[in-house]
């Protein structure tokens, strides 16, 4: 038996799995899928969707003052263990940022990794591009730039990343290529002898598409700052991006340290429960897995947790009851809810992501290890 089961491996799900194994508890991860994480831009906005402040977020989520304090515990203990897995992120959520997308927009976020930096209001940027990747396009980038960012003089280029491909690249593809000190070196003397035929002198600032190296970023990125002498960013767009993937990679690779047990392309499809609690989950291959407890970090409905039907919502893990704002009716008293499995009233364009994200890991962590002081539960 477990002490807990989480169901769902996107940001939610395996930051308490590794913040719980921390605690010493021993844990299982149940998940269908890979996690909409992988579906993300890898940086963690106020609001998903939109520019935002941190009084926004405290009303959207109806936070009390006291949640101020709270916030920025759980985004220490986040920056804390990102520093540690090696991909650190930074941010301040009372001075968000402007970044870049893929695209070209300009968009605000609070949290983000070493491989993102701001956009500035005027100065000069250089957007490069590579040939084998369609979906980043420097020209069409500099377009929406310069029409949130006037004042910024902006060049363009494309450089090759010297390997063919039967296929079409991926950012993914390409953040693995520049791993390679080779093919990373080639990309930079391309950039160099272009800087040189244009007469491009000392910009400010290179973007570059998510592809900045996957497990080696941190060195294509200082090769990349040393050799063009200028601060480097990212724009992170359309999945999959290495900005991302690299964040879940070595979220999953400290889980499996830890010794969290994983249960993959497992589907849960009914629990059994007495006396108001869950005794175990019962899966499609019929196995059933028991826990003290059970965090549901399913994503909500674009997670799949919950399903929108003709008569509702529809809960696709415990199979209980919901409310008409995609709520427990009535939770058992050894489930904990994290992120969007809170209902609808918690998601923005139907996810939670961002900082609450965090927030609500961070809460459901701490208010376990209070409900375990006060005995609450018992381990196994």
């Amino acid at each position: 038996m477990y002490d807990e089961i989480i169901v769902g491996q996107g940001l939610t799900g395996l930051l308490t799995a590794i913040w719980s194994r921390e605690e010493g508890k021993q844990v299982a991860l149940v998940s269908t899928g890979l996690g909409k994480i992988f579906q993300s831009a890898g940086v963690l906005d106020i609001l998903p969707g939109e520019d935002s402040r941190f009084a926004d977020l405290l009303e959207k989520y109806k936070l009390n003052a006291c949640s101020r304090l709270t916030i920025y515990e759980a985004a220490k203990k986040y920056f804390q263990l990102t520093e540690r897995i090696g991909y650190p992120y930074q941010g301040n959520i009372e001075a968000p940022i402007t970044i870049i997308t893929g695209s070209g927009n300009l968009k605000e976020t609070a949290f983000y990794p070493d491989t993102i930096k701001p956009i500035p209001e005027q100065g000069h940027v250089v957007i490069v591009g590579f040939e084998e990747v369609v979906d980043f396009l420097p020209k069409y980038v500099k377009g929406n730039l310069q029409k949130s960012r006037p004042s910024l003089h902006v060049d363009t280029m494309t450089v090759s990343l010297g390997k063919g491909s039967s296929r079409t690249m991926s950012q993914l593809d390409a953040a693995h290529l520049l791993d390679q000190e080779k093919v990373c070196q080639h990309v930079l003397d391309q950039i160099k002898l272009k800087m040189a035929a244009k007469k491009i002198a000392k910009p400010e600032l290179f973007i570059f598409p998510a592809a900045l190296g996957f497990n080696n970023w941190r060195k294509v990125l200082e090769q990349a700052t040393i050799q063009l002498q200028a601060a480097i960013t990212e724009a992170p767009g359309m999945p999959p991006n290495a900005t991302a993937i690299r964040l879940h990679d070595k979220l999953k690779k400290e889980a499996i340290k830890l010794g969290v047990r994983f249960y993959e392309n497992t589907t849960i499809i009914g629990a059994k429960i007495e006396d108001n609690k869950v005794q175990a989950v019962i899966t499609s291959a019929n196995l059933e897995i028991k826990s003290e407890s059970y965090i549901i970090a399913a994503g909500g409905m674009l997670g799949g947790g919950i399903e929108k039907t003709a008569t509702g919502y529809k809960d696709k893990v415990l199979g209980l009851d919901l409310d008409h704002h995609g709520c427990y009716m009535s939770c058992p008293e050894n489930v904990w809810l994290v992120g969007a499995s809170n209902g609808m009233n918690v998601t923005q364009y139907g996810i939670t992501g961002g900082v609450y994200s965090i927030l609500s890991c961070y809460q459901t962590f701490t208010a376990r290890k209070q409900h375990m002081k006060l005995g609450g539960l018992q381990h196994a």
